[in-house]
């Protein structure tokens, strides 16, 4: 597993494993553009650090601390 920082650059491929936090970040002043293929499987959750949020996918999709949150909330 990788930790830290990993800089890409237009034109790379990257695969992240089932359970593997990712998080991308532009810090160049063009937009970032990316096609992502997924396979998200029911009763799959993910955390937000940034923002501390949790996503719960099982029975129903909601974002959630201690009550459902819109998917914004805390993101600047």
């Amino acid at each position: 597993m990788f930790e830290g920082t990993t800089p890409i650059e237009a034109g790379d491929a990257f695969i992240f494993e089932p359970g593997q936090p990712h998080q991308f970040t532009n810090s160049g002043s063009e937009d970032m553009v990316f096609y992502v293929i997924a396979d998200n499987p029911i009763g799959e959750s993910c955390h937000y650090p940034d923002s501390d949020k949790w996503f719960v996918r099982s029975p129903e999709r909601r974002l959630i601390r201690s009550q459902g949150l819109d998917y914004y909330d805390g993101e600047e």
